[in-house]
Protein backbone atom coordinates (compact mmCIF):
# COMPACT_ATOMS: atom_id res chain seq x y z
CA UNK A 1 0.00 0.00 0.00
CA UNK A 2 1.14 3.48 -0.79
CA UNK A 3 0.52 6.46 1.46
CA UNK A 4 -1.38 8.16 -1.37
CA UNK A 5 -3.47 6.88 -4.30
CA UNK A 6 -0.82 7.61 -6.91
CA UNK A 7 -2.84 6.09 -9.76
CA UNK A 8 -5.76 8.51 -9.34
CA UNK A 9 -3.46 11.45 -8.61
CA UNK A 10 -1.59 10.90 -11.89
CA UNK A 11 -4.80 10.27 -13.83
CA UNK A 12 -6.42 13.41 -12.41
CA UNK A 13 -3.36 15.53 -13.17
CA UNK A 14 -3.27 14.18 -16.71
CA UNK A 15 -6.96 14.97 -17.29
CA UNK A 16 -6.46 18.44 -15.77
CA UNK A 17 -3.41 19.08 -17.97
CA UNK A 18 -5.25 18.05 -21.15
CA UNK A 19 -8.19 20.27 -20.18
CA UNK A 20 -5.91 23.22 -19.44
CA UNK A 21 -4.11 22.73 -22.76
CA UNK A 22 -7.36 22.91 -24.74
CA UNK A 23 -8.81 25.72 -22.64
CA UNK A 24 -5.76 27.92 -23.13
CA UNK A 25 -5.33 26.91 -26.77
CA UNK A 26 -8.96 27.69 -27.56
CA UNK A 27 -8.73 31.20 -26.12
CA UNK A 28 -6.99 32.34 -29.30
CA UNK A 29 -10.22 31.84 -31.25
CA UNK A 30 -13.43 33.83 -31.19
CA UNK A 31 -15.69 32.64 -28.37
CA UNK A 32 -19.11 33.81 -29.52
CA UNK A 33 -22.04 33.04 -27.24
CA UNK A 34 -24.06 29.98 -26.30
CA UNK A 35 -26.58 30.84 -29.02
CA UNK A 36 -23.93 31.55 -31.70
CA UNK A 37 -20.83 29.60 -30.79
CA UNK A 38 -17.52 30.63 -32.25
CA UNK A 39 -14.67 28.23 -33.00
CA UNK A 40 -13.17 28.72 -29.55
CA UNK A 41 -16.33 28.14 -27.54
CA UNK A 42 -16.34 24.35 -27.38
CA UNK A 43 -12.61 23.79 -26.71
CA UNK A 44 -12.55 26.46 -23.99
CA UNK A 45 -15.70 25.29 -22.19
CA UNK A 46 -14.86 21.60 -22.43
CA UNK A 47 -11.24 22.31 -21.54
CA UNK A 48 -12.24 24.00 -18.30
CA UNK A 49 -14.73 21.23 -17.54
CA UNK A 50 -11.95 18.67 -18.05
CA UNK A 51 -9.62 20.70 -15.85
CA UNK A 52 -12.15 20.82 -13.00
CA UNK A 53 -12.90 17.10 -13.37
CA UNK A 54 -9.19 16.31 -13.26
CA UNK A 55 -8.79 18.30 -10.06
CA UNK A 56 -11.85 16.55 -8.59
CA UNK A 57 -10.23 13.20 -9.39
CA UNK A 58 -6.78 14.08 -8.03
CA UNK A 59 -7.73 15.99 -4.89
CA UNK A 60 -9.53 13.20 -2.97
CA UNK A 61 -6.83 10.73 -4.06
CA UNK A 62 -4.29 12.81 -2.16
CA UNK A 63 -6.01 11.89 1.10
CA UNK A 64 -6.47 8.13 0.65
CA UNK A 65 -4.18 5.14 0.37
CA UNK A 66 -3.66 3.40 -2.90
CA UNK A 67 -2.11 0.34 -4.45
CA UNK A 68 1.12 0.18 -6.37
CA UNK A 69 0.88 0.89 -10.08
CA UNK A 70 1.42 -2.23 -12.15
CA UNK A 71 2.18 -1.66 -15.82
CA UNK A 72 1.24 -4.50 -18.13
CA UNK A 73 3.95 -4.00 -20.71
CA UNK A 74 2.66 -6.73 -23.01
CA UNK A 75 -0.77 -5.10 -23.24
CA UNK A 76 0.81 -1.68 -23.79
CA UNK A 77 3.01 -3.02 -26.58
CA UNK A 78 0.08 -4.83 -28.20
CA UNK A 79 -2.09 -1.70 -28.07
CA UNK A 80 0.61 0.46 -29.63
CA UNK A 81 1.33 -2.25 -32.19
CA UNK A 82 -2.33 -2.43 -33.15
CA UNK A 83 -2.38 1.33 -33.77
CA UNK A 84 0.67 1.03 -36.01
CA UNK A 85 -0.86 -1.91 -37.88
CA UNK A 86 -4.10 0.02 -38.44
CA UNK A 87 -2.30 3.16 -39.59
CA UNK A 88 -0.01 1.39 -42.04
CA UNK A 89 -2.61 -0.99 -43.49
CA UNK A 90 -5.62 1.35 -43.75
CA UNK A 91 -4.91 2.56 -47.29
CA UNK A 92 -3.86 -0.89 -48.49
CA UNK A 93 -6.48 -3.18 -46.93
CA UNK A 94 -9.34 -0.79 -46.25
CA UNK A 95 -11.13 -0.09 -42.99
CA UNK A 96 -12.60 -3.55 -42.46
CA UNK A 97 -9.50 -5.73 -42.73
CA UNK A 98 -7.11 -3.22 -41.14
CA UNK A 99 -9.46 -2.98 -38.15
CA UNK A 100 -9.68 -6.77 -37.91
CA UNK A 101 -5.89 -7.12 -37.90
CA UNK A 102 -5.50 -4.30 -35.38
CA UNK A 103 -7.98 -5.97 -33.01
CA UNK A 104 -6.21 -9.32 -33.42
CA UNK A 105 -2.85 -7.72 -32.57
CA UNK A 106 -4.36 -5.89 -29.56
CA UNK A 107 -5.84 -9.12 -28.20
CA UNK A 108 -2.61 -11.13 -28.32
CA UNK A 109 -1.49 -10.71 -24.67
CA UNK A 110 -4.67 -12.21 -23.23
CA UNK A 111 -5.46 -15.93 -23.41
CA UNK A 112 -8.45 -16.44 -25.68
CA UNK A 113 -9.54 -18.90 -28.35
CA UNK A 114 -8.81 -17.84 -31.92
CA UNK A 115 -12.47 -18.23 -32.86
CA UNK A 116 -13.50 -15.75 -30.17
CA UNK A 117 -10.77 -13.34 -31.27
CA UNK A 118 -12.09 -13.49 -34.85
CA UNK A 119 -15.69 -12.94 -33.73
CA UNK A 120 -14.72 -9.90 -31.65
CA UNK A 121 -12.50 -8.55 -34.45
CA UNK A 122 -15.31 -8.99 -36.98
CA UNK A 123 -17.87 -7.22 -34.79
CA UNK A 124 -15.52 -4.31 -34.11
CA UNK A 125 -14.61 -4.12 -37.82
CA UNK A 126 -18.29 -3.91 -38.80
CA UNK A 127 -18.97 -1.20 -36.19
CA UNK A 128 -15.86 0.76 -37.23
CA UNK A 129 -16.80 0.53 -40.91
CA UNK A 130 -20.31 1.74 -40.16
CA UNK A 131 -19.02 4.66 -38.11
CA UNK A 132 -16.34 5.83 -40.55
CA UNK A 133 -17.99 5.13 -43.89
CA UNK A 134 -21.73 5.34 -43.25
CA UNK A 135 -21.92 7.62 -40.21
CA UNK A 136 -19.11 10.06 -40.97
CA UNK A 137 -19.29 9.62 -44.76
CA UNK A 138 -15.50 9.43 -45.04
CA UNK A 139 -13.99 8.75 -48.44
CA UNK A 140 -11.92 5.71 -47.51
CA UNK A 141 -12.37 2.23 -48.88
CA UNK A 142 -14.03 -0.43 -46.79
CA UNK A 143 -12.24 -3.31 -48.53
CA UNK A 144 -9.00 -3.50 -50.55
CA UNK A 145 -9.18 -2.34 -54.14
CA UNK A 146 -7.52 -4.67 -56.60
Amino acid sequence: MLARDLRDILAGLFVAAVGLFFAIGGMGYAMGSAARMGPGYLPVILGWVLFVMGVLIALPAWFRQGDRIVVHWDSLAASLGSLVVFAFLLNTLGVFFSTMLAVLVASLPKPMRMGMRLVIAGIIAVITSLIFIVGLNMTISMFPEF
